[in-house]
Protein backbone atom coordinates (compact mmCIF):
# COMPACT_ATOMS: atom_id res chain seq x y z
CA UNK A 1 0.00 0.00 0.00
CA UNK A 2 1.48 3.18 -1.17
CA UNK A 3 1.71 6.06 0.98
CA UNK A 4 -0.54 8.13 0.00
CA UNK A 5 -3.24 4.81 0.44
CA UNK A 6 -2.49 5.29 3.69
CA UNK A 7 -3.18 8.66 4.34
CA UNK A 8 -6.78 8.19 2.85
CA UNK A 9 -7.33 5.31 5.10
CA UNK A 10 -6.58 7.14 8.19
CA UNK A 11 -8.39 10.31 7.05
CA UNK A 12 -11.46 7.81 7.29
CA UNK A 13 -10.74 6.30 9.98
CA UNK A 14 -10.63 9.75 12.05
CA UNK A 15 -13.71 11.00 9.81
CA UNK A 16 -15.66 7.86 11.04
CA UNK A 17 -14.73 8.37 14.83
CA UNK A 18 -15.27 11.82 14.63
CA UNK A 19 -18.92 11.47 13.58
CA UNK A 20 -19.33 8.75 15.84
CA UNK A 21 -18.32 11.03 18.86
CA UNK A 22 -20.96 13.67 17.92
CA UNK A 23 -23.90 11.34 17.50
CA UNK A 24 -23.37 10.16 20.81
CA UNK A 25 -22.96 13.28 22.04
CA UNK A 26 -26.23 14.45 20.40
CA UNK A 27 -27.72 11.68 21.95
CA UNK A 28 -26.65 12.56 25.44
CA UNK A 29 -27.54 16.41 24.77
CA UNK A 30 -31.50 15.63 25.42
CA UNK A 31 -30.69 14.52 29.29
CA UNK A 32 -27.51 16.53 29.83
CA UNK A 33 -29.47 19.80 31.24
CA UNK A 34 -31.17 17.38 33.63
CA UNK A 35 -28.11 15.90 34.89
CA UNK A 36 -26.24 18.65 35.71
CA UNK A 37 -29.05 20.28 37.79
CA UNK A 38 -28.23 20.10 41.73
CA UNK A 39 -31.06 18.33 43.36
CA UNK A 40 -30.88 20.31 46.40
CA UNK A 41 -30.96 23.71 44.79
CA UNK A 42 -34.64 25.67 45.53
CA UNK A 43 -35.38 27.54 42.41
CA UNK A 44 -37.96 30.46 42.30
CA UNK A 45 -41.34 28.17 41.81
CA UNK A 46 -40.49 26.32 45.05
CA UNK A 47 -39.24 29.23 47.58
CA UNK A 48 -41.70 31.83 49.02
CA UNK A 49 -39.91 35.10 49.01
CA UNK A 50 -42.18 36.53 51.32
CA UNK A 51 -39.68 34.51 54.39
CA UNK A 52 -37.25 36.49 53.86
CA UNK A 53 -39.49 39.47 55.13
CA UNK A 54 -40.01 38.12 58.55
CA UNK A 55 -36.54 37.88 58.68
CA UNK A 56 -35.49 41.20 57.79
CA UNK A 57 -38.16 42.75 60.18
CA UNK A 58 -37.06 40.86 63.33
CA UNK A 59 -33.16 41.43 62.31
CA UNK A 60 -34.07 45.76 61.88
CA UNK A 61 -34.88 45.24 65.58
CA UNK A 62 -33.08 42.85 67.29
CA UNK A 63 -28.41 43.28 66.92
CA UNK A 64 -28.47 46.80 66.48
CA UNK A 65 -29.21 48.19 69.60
CA UNK A 66 -25.83 48.94 71.37
CA UNK A 67 -25.76 52.01 68.93
CA UNK A 68 -29.20 52.97 70.25
CA UNK A 69 -29.11 53.02 73.17
CA UNK A 70 -25.49 53.01 74.80
CA UNK A 71 -24.86 56.60 71.73
CA UNK A 72 -28.16 57.79 70.80
CA UNK A 73 -30.18 58.38 74.06
CA UNK A 74 -26.80 59.15 75.69
CA UNK A 75 -26.10 61.85 73.38
CA UNK A 76 -29.61 63.40 74.10
CA UNK A 77 -29.56 62.90 77.86
CA UNK A 78 -32.13 60.51 78.11
CA UNK A 79 -30.01 57.99 79.71
CA UNK A 80 -26.67 58.50 82.33
CA UNK A 81 -23.76 56.18 83.05
CA UNK A 82 -20.82 55.82 85.41
CA UNK A 83 -18.67 53.83 83.04
CA UNK A 84 -15.67 55.74 81.80
CA UNK A 85 -12.98 55.57 79.11
CA UNK A 86 -15.50 53.90 76.29
CA UNK A 87 -14.40 50.53 77.81
CA UNK A 88 -18.03 48.95 78.96
CA UNK A 89 -20.82 50.84 77.98
CA UNK A 90 -23.23 54.22 77.58
CA UNK A 91 -20.76 55.92 75.53
CA UNK A 92 -22.58 58.55 74.39
CA UNK A 93 -22.79 59.76 77.82
CA UNK A 94 -19.44 60.82 77.80
CA UNK A 95 -18.83 61.19 74.22
CA UNK A 96 -16.09 58.23 74.21
CA UNK A 97 -15.14 56.45 71.88
CA UNK A 98 -16.61 52.44 71.85
CA UNK A 99 -15.25 50.64 68.21
CA UNK A 100 -18.03 47.76 68.96
CA UNK A 101 -20.74 49.79 69.44
CA UNK A 102 -19.80 52.33 67.55
CA UNK A 103 -19.77 50.09 64.56
CA UNK A 104 -22.44 48.24 65.52
CA UNK A 105 -25.62 49.46 63.20
CA UNK A 106 -23.32 49.64 60.73
CA UNK A 107 -22.44 45.60 61.01
CA UNK A 108 -25.99 45.07 61.71
CA UNK A 109 -27.34 46.19 58.82
CA UNK A 110 -24.88 45.07 56.09
CA UNK A 111 -23.66 42.19 57.66
CA UNK A 112 -20.88 39.93 56.14
CA UNK A 113 -20.61 37.50 53.21
CA UNK A 114 -21.49 34.81 55.89
CA UNK A 115 -24.71 36.83 57.52
CA UNK A 116 -28.08 37.64 55.75
CA UNK A 117 -28.60 41.27 57.57
CA UNK A 118 -31.50 43.55 56.61
CA UNK A 119 -30.03 45.13 54.03
CA UNK A 120 -29.24 41.69 51.56
CA UNK A 121 -32.46 40.66 52.93
CA UNK A 122 -34.69 42.98 51.68
CA UNK A 123 -32.32 43.36 48.46
CA UNK A 124 -33.49 39.79 47.55
CA UNK A 125 -36.81 40.13 47.76
CA UNK A 126 -36.59 43.06 45.73
CA UNK A 127 -34.75 41.06 42.77
CA UNK A 128 -37.17 37.91 43.40
CA UNK A 129 -40.29 40.10 43.42
CA UNK A 130 -39.53 42.60 41.04
CA UNK A 131 -41.43 41.27 37.77
CA UNK A 132 -43.74 38.58 39.22
CA UNK A 133 -47.55 40.58 39.68
CA UNK A 134 -48.46 38.10 42.44
CA UNK A 135 -45.87 39.29 44.55
CA UNK A 136 -46.58 43.30 44.38
CA UNK A 137 -47.60 43.71 48.02
CA UNK A 138 -44.49 42.34 49.15
CA UNK A 139 -42.46 44.24 46.68
CA UNK A 140 -43.67 47.76 47.98
CA UNK A 141 -43.84 46.68 51.40
CA UNK A 142 -39.71 45.74 50.82
CA UNK A 143 -39.41 49.29 49.19
CA UNK A 144 -40.81 50.84 52.68
CA UNK A 145 -39.18 48.50 54.87
CA UNK A 146 -35.91 49.58 52.87
CA UNK A 147 -35.90 53.21 54.23
CA UNK A 148 -36.91 52.03 57.80
CA UNK A 149 -33.31 50.44 57.78
CA UNK A 150 -31.22 53.17 55.55
CA UNK A 151 -32.40 56.25 57.31
CA UNK A 152 -31.12 55.42 60.73
CA UNK A 153 -28.20 54.16 58.97
CA UNK A 154 -27.64 57.39 57.39
CA UNK A 155 -28.50 59.36 59.85
CA UNK A 156 -25.96 58.27 62.22
CA UNK A 157 -23.53 58.02 59.63
CA UNK A 158 -24.27 60.56 56.93
CA UNK A 159 -22.84 59.36 53.56
CA UNK A 160 -22.99 55.20 53.16
CA UNK A 161 -23.12 52.87 50.39
CA UNK A 162 -27.22 53.01 49.22
CA UNK A 163 -27.48 52.55 45.74
CA UNK A 164 -24.81 49.68 45.41
CA UNK A 165 -25.64 48.18 48.77
CA UNK A 166 -25.96 44.36 49.08
CA UNK A 167 -25.35 43.87 45.07
CA UNK A 168 -22.13 41.88 45.33
CA UNK A 169 -24.23 38.60 44.33
CA UNK A 170 -26.18 40.07 41.93
CA UNK A 171 -23.85 42.78 40.18
CA UNK A 172 -20.61 42.00 41.49
CA UNK A 173 -20.21 45.04 43.40
CA UNK A 174 -18.07 43.99 46.49
CA UNK A 175 -16.68 47.78 47.17
CA UNK A 176 -19.91 49.73 47.10
CA UNK A 177 -19.74 53.24 46.38
CA UNK A 178 -20.63 55.80 49.31
CA UNK A 179 -23.75 58.17 48.16
CA UNK A 180 -24.52 61.55 49.70
CA UNK A 181 -26.83 61.81 52.11
CA UNK A 182 -28.79 64.46 49.62
CA UNK A 183 -29.14 61.71 47.16
CA UNK A 184 -29.85 59.04 49.34
CA UNK A 185 -32.73 61.38 50.78
CA UNK A 186 -34.52 62.12 47.84
CA UNK A 187 -34.10 58.48 46.66
CA UNK A 188 -36.12 57.21 49.88
CA UNK A 189 -38.75 60.04 49.59
CA UNK A 190 -39.12 59.23 45.77
CA UNK A 191 -39.18 55.42 46.93
CA UNK A 192 -42.26 55.81 49.43
CA UNK A 193 -44.60 57.98 47.50
CA UNK A 194 -44.37 55.24 44.32
CA UNK A 195 -44.61 52.32 46.91
CA UNK A 196 -47.51 53.65 48.71
CA UNK A 197 -49.13 54.55 45.42
CA UNK A 198 -48.80 50.79 44.24
CA UNK A 199 -49.83 48.93 47.24
CA UNK A 200 -53.07 46.82 46.32
CA UNK A 201 -55.69 45.50 49.00
CA UNK A 202 -56.73 43.43 46.31
CA UNK A 203 -53.95 41.56 45.81
CA UNK A 204 -52.20 39.30 47.84
CA UNK A 205 -51.45 40.85 51.48
CA UNK A 206 -48.90 38.30 52.74
CA UNK A 207 -50.49 38.34 56.56
CA UNK A 208 -48.28 35.15 57.53
CA UNK A 209 -45.18 36.48 56.90
CA UNK A 210 -45.46 40.25 58.42
CA UNK A 211 -45.44 39.93 61.67
CA UNK A 212 -45.60 44.21 61.92
CA UNK A 213 -49.13 45.06 60.48
CA UNK A 214 -49.98 40.85 59.53
CA UNK A 215 -50.74 42.40 55.99
CA UNK A 216 -52.99 45.34 56.62
CA UNK A 217 -52.31 46.97 53.34
CA UNK A 218 -53.98 50.26 54.60
CA UNK A 219 -51.72 50.35 57.82
CA UNK A 220 -49.00 49.52 55.06
CA UNK A 221 -49.76 52.96 53.23
CA UNK A 222 -50.07 55.12 56.75
CA UNK A 223 -46.65 53.61 57.22
CA UNK A 224 -45.27 54.75 54.07
CA UNK A 225 -46.72 58.30 54.23
CA UNK A 226 -46.07 58.37 57.90
CA UNK A 227 -41.70 57.95 56.69
CA UNK A 228 -42.70 60.09 54.38
CA UNK A 229 -43.34 62.63 56.79
CA UNK A 230 -40.23 61.87 59.17
CA UNK A 231 -37.70 61.97 55.79
CA UNK A 232 -39.70 65.07 54.64
CA UNK A 233 -39.28 66.82 58.16
CA UNK A 234 -35.43 66.01 58.52
CA UNK A 235 -34.76 68.71 55.87
CA UNK A 236 -36.49 71.44 57.33
CA UNK A 237 -33.44 73.35 57.66
CA UNK A 238 -31.66 72.25 54.54
CA UNK A 239 -34.02 72.82 52.36
CA UNK A 240 -36.93 74.05 53.51
CA UNK A 241 -38.96 74.47 50.50
CA UNK A 242 -38.44 70.56 49.73
CA UNK A 243 -39.06 69.72 52.83
CA UNK A 244 -42.10 71.07 52.92
CA UNK A 245 -43.27 69.76 49.70
CA UNK A 246 -42.35 66.31 51.02
CA UNK A 247 -44.54 67.25 54.24
CA UNK A 248 -47.65 67.84 51.98
CA UNK A 249 -48.10 64.65 50.12
CA UNK A 250 -47.26 62.49 53.15
CA UNK A 251 -49.86 64.42 54.68
CA UNK A 252 -52.48 64.39 52.09
CA UNK A 253 -51.44 60.44 51.50
CA UNK A 254 -52.76 59.81 54.98
CA UNK A 255 -50.93 59.28 57.99
CA UNK A 256 -51.15 57.27 61.54
CA UNK A 257 -54.38 57.85 63.16
CA UNK A 258 -53.83 56.38 66.00
CA UNK A 259 -51.59 54.21 68.30
CA UNK A 260 -52.74 51.28 67.08
CA UNK A 261 -50.83 51.88 63.60
CA UNK A 262 -47.30 52.45 65.65
CA UNK A 263 -44.90 50.62 64.08
CA UNK A 264 -43.24 48.22 66.77
CA UNK A 265 -41.90 44.87 66.45
CA UNK A 266 -41.59 42.54 70.15
CA UNK A 267 -39.28 40.32 71.12
CA UNK A 268 -40.65 36.75 70.60
CA UNK A 269 -38.47 35.08 73.97
CA UNK A 270 -39.81 35.88 77.00
CA UNK A 271 -37.79 33.50 79.22
CA UNK A 272 -34.19 34.94 77.86
CA UNK A 273 -33.64 31.91 77.12
CA UNK A 274 -32.74 33.18 73.37
CA UNK A 275 -30.65 36.72 73.18
CA UNK A 276 -31.38 36.81 69.23
CA UNK A 277 -35.40 36.51 69.99
CA UNK A 278 -35.70 38.20 72.79
CA UNK A 279 -35.92 41.93 72.53
CA UNK A 280 -31.81 43.55 72.19
CA UNK A 281 -33.21 46.51 73.91
CA UNK A 282 -34.81 44.99 76.88
CA UNK A 283 -31.59 42.19 77.10
CA UNK A 284 -29.01 44.92 77.45
CA UNK A 285 -31.22 47.23 80.30
CA UNK A 286 -31.99 44.11 82.33
CA UNK A 287 -29.33 41.15 81.67
CA UNK A 288 -26.79 41.85 79.25
CA UNK A 289 -25.06 44.82 81.12
CA UNK A 290 -22.60 44.86 83.37
CA UNK A 291 -22.56 48.43 84.46
CA UNK A 292 -26.38 49.47 84.43
CA UNK A 293 -27.45 52.67 82.92
CA UNK A 294 -29.34 55.04 84.51
CA UNK A 295 -31.94 57.77 83.88
CA UNK A 296 -30.50 61.08 82.55
CA UNK A 297 -30.89 63.74 85.19
CA UNK A 298 -32.18 66.23 82.07
CA UNK A 299 -34.74 63.66 81.10
CA UNK A 300 -35.72 62.27 85.21
CA UNK A 301 -35.86 66.66 85.89
CA UNK A 302 -38.20 67.17 82.41
CA UNK A 303 -40.73 64.67 83.12
CA UNK A 304 -40.73 65.42 87.15
CA UNK A 305 -40.57 69.38 86.66
CA UNK A 306 -43.61 68.87 84.58
CA UNK A 307 -45.17 66.34 87.13
CA UNK A 308 -45.44 64.24 83.94
CA UNK A 309 -47.51 60.98 84.50
CA UNK A 310 -44.93 59.18 82.93
CA UNK A 311 -42.87 59.34 85.27
CA UNK A 312 -44.25 56.53 87.56
CA UNK A 313 -44.20 54.24 84.82
CA UNK A 314 -40.68 55.16 83.40
CA UNK A 315 -38.26 54.92 86.41
CA UNK A 316 -37.62 52.54 89.25
CA UNK A 317 -34.34 52.12 91.90
CA UNK A 318 -32.70 49.16 92.18
CA UNK A 319 -30.36 48.21 95.20
CA UNK A 320 -29.38 45.19 93.24
CA UNK A 321 -28.97 45.37 89.29
CA UNK A 322 -29.11 41.85 89.14
CA UNK A 323 -32.41 41.42 90.87
CA UNK A 324 -35.66 42.79 90.04
CA UNK A 325 -37.30 42.31 93.32
CA UNK A 326 -34.89 45.11 94.60
CA UNK A 327 -37.10 47.92 92.95
CA UNK A 328 -38.23 50.35 94.54
CA UNK A 329 -40.71 53.08 92.47
CA UNK A 330 -41.34 55.54 95.82
CA UNK A 331 -41.04 58.96 94.26
CA UNK A 332 -38.94 60.58 97.18
CA UNK A 333 -36.34 57.95 96.52
CA UNK A 334 -36.14 58.63 92.43
CA UNK A 335 -33.66 61.21 90.97
CA UNK A 336 -31.61 60.86 87.96
CA UNK A 337 -27.97 60.59 87.27
CA UNK A 338 -26.14 63.41 85.79
CA UNK A 339 -24.23 63.37 82.44
CA UNK A 340 -20.62 63.43 82.39
CA UNK A 341 -19.45 61.56 85.92
CA UNK A 342 -17.83 58.32 86.58
CA UNK A 343 -17.05 56.72 89.77
CA UNK A 344 -14.47 59.28 91.12
CA UNK A 345 -15.94 62.27 89.91
CA UNK A 346 -19.62 61.20 91.31
CA UNK A 347 -18.62 61.95 94.65
CA UNK A 348 -18.31 65.55 94.37
CA UNK A 349 -21.38 65.89 92.50
CA UNK A 350 -24.71 67.76 94.83
CA UNK A 351 -26.79 65.07 93.78
CA UNK A 352 -24.57 62.47 95.19
CA UNK A 353 -25.52 60.59 98.71
CA UNK A 354 -22.62 59.09 100.53
CA UNK A 355 -25.21 57.45 103.02
CA UNK A 356 -27.19 55.46 100.47
CA UNK A 357 -25.78 51.97 99.25
CA UNK A 358 -23.81 51.74 96.78
CA UNK A 359 -23.01 54.07 93.91
CA UNK A 360 -25.03 54.41 90.58
CA UNK A 361 -27.80 52.29 92.16
CA UNK A 362 -28.98 55.41 94.57
CA UNK A 363 -30.12 56.51 90.96
CA UNK A 364 -33.51 55.80 89.14
CA UNK A 365 -32.93 53.11 86.45
CA UNK A 366 -35.38 51.77 83.53
CA UNK A 367 -38.62 50.21 85.00
CA UNK A 368 -38.00 46.88 83.71
CA UNK A 369 -41.16 45.84 84.11
CA UNK A 370 -42.66 48.42 81.78
CA UNK A 371 -40.03 49.25 79.38
CA UNK A 372 -37.48 45.90 79.78
CA UNK A 373 -39.80 42.74 78.98
CA UNK A 374 -37.90 40.29 76.89
CA UNK A 375 -40.72 39.99 74.89
CA UNK A 376 -41.82 43.90 74.75
CA UNK A 377 -41.99 45.82 71.95
CA UNK A 378 -39.33 48.29 70.14
CA UNK A 379 -40.47 51.08 68.75
CA UNK A 380 -39.73 52.33 65.48
CA UNK A 381 -41.99 55.31 64.59
CA UNK A 382 -45.22 56.09 66.47
CA UNK A 383 -48.59 58.22 66.30
CA UNK A 384 -47.43 60.88 68.87
CA UNK A 385 -44.34 61.46 66.69
CA UNK A 386 -46.01 61.83 63.65
CA UNK A 387 -48.73 64.63 65.76
CA UNK A 388 -45.68 66.41 67.23
CA UNK A 389 -44.32 66.57 63.25
CA UNK A 390 -48.02 67.52 62.25
CA UNK A 391 -48.15 70.07 64.88
CA UNK A 392 -44.83 71.63 63.67
CA UNK A 393 -45.98 71.62 59.87
CA UNK A 394 -48.79 73.42 60.96
CA UNK A 395 -47.05 76.18 63.13
CA UNK A 396 -44.62 76.50 59.97
CA UNK A 397 -47.73 77.54 57.69
CA UNK A 398 -46.93 74.11 55.61
CA UNK A 399 -50.71 72.47 56.34
CA UNK A 400 -53.96 73.15 57.59
CA UNK A 401 -55.23 72.34 60.93
CA UNK A 402 -54.88 73.37 64.59
CA UNK A 403 -51.41 73.42 66.06
CA UNK A 404 -52.51 73.17 68.97
CA UNK A 405 -55.28 70.18 68.41
CA UNK A 406 -52.11 68.29 66.94
CA UNK A 407 -49.88 68.79 70.33
CA UNK A 408 -52.39 67.24 72.25
CA UNK A 409 -52.96 64.61 70.06
CA UNK A 410 -49.68 63.84 70.75
CA UNK A 411 -48.95 64.50 74.47
CA UNK A 412 -52.44 61.84 74.17
CA UNK A 413 -50.81 59.40 72.30
CA UNK A 414 -47.12 59.58 73.97
CA UNK A 415 -48.79 59.01 77.61
CA UNK A 416 -51.17 56.11 76.01
CA UNK A 417 -48.67 54.19 74.38
CA UNK A 418 -47.18 53.04 77.45
CA UNK A 419 -50.11 50.46 77.53
CA UNK A 420 -48.46 48.95 74.88
CA UNK A 421 -45.34 48.43 76.38
CA UNK A 422 -46.96 46.38 79.36
CA UNK A 423 -50.95 46.45 80.27
CA UNK A 424 -49.68 47.92 83.98
CA UNK A 425 -48.99 51.01 82.33
CA UNK A 426 -51.99 53.09 82.08
CA UNK A 427 -52.30 57.06 82.26
CA UNK A 428 -55.81 57.90 82.49
CA UNK A 429 -57.79 60.39 80.30
CA UNK A 430 -58.09 62.55 83.59
CA UNK A 431 -54.30 62.46 83.88
CA UNK A 432 -53.73 63.94 80.34
CA UNK A 433 -56.44 66.40 80.56
CA UNK A 434 -54.94 67.85 83.86
CA UNK A 435 -51.33 67.75 82.27
CA UNK A 436 -52.68 69.82 78.95
CA UNK A 437 -54.36 72.32 81.53
CA UNK A 438 -51.12 72.39 83.38
CA UNK A 439 -48.78 72.73 80.64
CA UNK A 440 -50.87 73.76 77.54
CA UNK A 441 -49.93 74.52 73.97
CA UNK A 442 -48.00 78.06 73.99
CA UNK A 443 -49.53 78.82 70.71
CA UNK A 444 -48.53 78.96 66.96
CA UNK A 445 -47.93 82.71 66.93
CA UNK A 446 -44.83 82.58 68.89
CA UNK A 447 -43.09 80.54 66.77
CA UNK A 448 -40.12 79.54 68.50
CA UNK A 449 -41.53 78.67 71.77
CA UNK A 450 -43.80 76.71 70.16
CA UNK A 451 -40.81 74.66 68.27
CA UNK A 452 -39.31 74.32 71.08
CA UNK A 453 -42.47 72.78 73.00
CA UNK A 454 -43.43 70.65 70.21
CA UNK A 455 -40.05 69.25 69.76
CA UNK A 456 -39.12 69.02 73.93
CA UNK A 457 -42.07 66.90 73.81
CA UNK A 458 -40.74 65.03 70.99
CA UNK A 459 -37.96 63.59 72.44
CA UNK A 460 -39.90 62.86 75.79
CA UNK A 461 -41.78 60.13 72.85
CA UNK A 462 -38.82 59.16 71.91
CA UNK A 463 -37.52 57.82 75.00
CA UNK A 464 -34.97 54.76 74.22
CA UNK A 465 -35.33 55.21 70.88
CA UNK A 466 -31.54 56.87 70.34
CA UNK A 467 -31.75 56.98 66.99
CA UNK A 468 -34.58 59.02 66.76
CA UNK A 469 -34.32 60.89 69.82
CA UNK A 470 -31.27 61.94 68.23
CA UNK A 471 -31.63 62.90 64.84
CA UNK A 472 -34.60 65.51 65.71
CA UNK A 473 -32.64 66.76 68.65
CA UNK A 474 -29.73 67.99 65.51
CA UNK A 475 -32.37 68.48 62.68
CA UNK A 476 -34.31 70.82 65.68
CA UNK A 477 -32.10 72.09 68.28
CA UNK A 478 -34.19 70.86 70.66
CA UNK A 479 -34.69 70.65 73.82
CA UNK A 480 -31.23 72.67 74.09
CA UNK A 481 -28.85 70.46 75.94
CA UNK A 482 -25.58 71.86 77.72
CA UNK A 483 -22.89 69.61 76.34
CA UNK A 484 -20.20 67.06 77.95
CA UNK A 485 -16.87 67.55 78.30
CA UNK A 486 -15.77 64.83 79.88
CA UNK A 487 -11.34 64.45 79.74
CA UNK A 488 -10.36 62.68 76.33
CA UNK A 489 -13.67 63.09 74.70
CA UNK A 490 -14.18 62.68 70.49
CA UNK A 491 -15.77 66.52 69.94
CA UNK A 492 -13.54 68.75 72.59
CA UNK A 493 -16.96 69.21 74.26
CA UNK A 494 -18.92 70.20 71.00
CA UNK A 495 -22.19 68.38 71.14
CA UNK A 496 -21.85 65.55 68.42
CA UNK A 497 -22.92 65.49 64.91
CA UNK A 498 -22.45 61.51 64.04
CA UNK A 499 -20.77 58.39 64.44
CA UNK A 500 -17.32 57.13 63.05
CA UNK A 501 -17.24 54.69 60.08
CA UNK A 502 -15.84 51.32 60.93
CA UNK A 503 -12.05 50.84 61.00
CA UNK A 504 -11.60 48.52 58.40
CA UNK A 505 -13.89 50.56 55.54
CA UNK A 506 -10.58 52.97 54.75
CA UNK A 507 -9.08 49.63 53.98
CA UNK A 508 -11.43 47.55 52.47
CA UNK A 509 -13.39 49.85 50.43
CA UNK A 510 -10.33 52.28 50.85
CA UNK A 511 -10.98 54.57 47.22
CA UNK A 512 -15.03 54.97 48.42
CA UNK A 513 -14.47 55.47 52.36
CA UNK A 514 -12.06 58.53 50.92
CA UNK A 515 -14.41 59.99 48.35
CA UNK A 516 -16.92 60.59 51.21
CA UNK A 517 -14.86 61.60 53.76
CA UNK A 518 -13.43 64.48 50.44
CA UNK A 519 -16.99 65.24 50.55
CA UNK A 520 -19.00 65.18 53.86
CA UNK A 521 -15.66 65.98 56.00
CA UNK A 522 -13.47 64.15 58.61
CA UNK A 523 -14.23 60.69 59.65
CA UNK A 524 -15.16 61.71 63.39
CA UNK A 525 -17.78 62.78 65.75
CA UNK A 526 -17.47 66.67 65.21
CA UNK A 527 -18.37 66.51 61.35
CA UNK A 528 -22.29 66.71 60.61
CA UNK A 529 -24.07 65.27 58.39
CA UNK A 530 -26.02 66.60 55.30
CA UNK A 531 -29.46 68.03 56.56
CA UNK A 532 -27.88 69.24 59.99
CA UNK A 533 -27.47 72.66 59.31
CA UNK A 534 -27.32 75.35 61.86
CA UNK A 535 -30.69 78.01 62.34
Amino acid sequence: MSIIDRIIMKNNLLNSALLFCLLILASCDQGFEELNKDPNAVTAEQFNPSFLLTTAQLRSAHGDHNTSLYYGTCFVQQMASLSNVGIFDYHGDKYVYHKGNNEQLWNATYGSASESRPAKLIEDILVQTEEDPDFNNLHQMARIWRTIIYHRLTDMYGDIPYFESSRGYYEQIFKPKYDAQKEIYLDMLSELEDAVSKLDASKENFAAADIAYDGDIAKWKKLGNSMMLRLGMRLSKVEPSTSEAWVKKAVAGGVFTDNEDNLLISGTDATGTSAALANGMSWTISVGTRSPGKIAATFFNYLSDHNDPRLKYTVAVYTDPTDVSTKNTDPSVQKGLPNGLDRQTLEADPSYNPNSPGQEHQYSGVNRSVYAKLDGPRMFITYAEVQYMMAEAAVRGWISGDAASYYESGVTGAMKMLNQYDASAVITDQEIAEYLQAHPFVGAANTVAALEQINTQYWAATFLNGYEAFSNVRRSGYPVLTPINYPDNETGGLFPGRLRYPDNEPVLNAENYNAAVSRQGADNYITKVWWDVAN
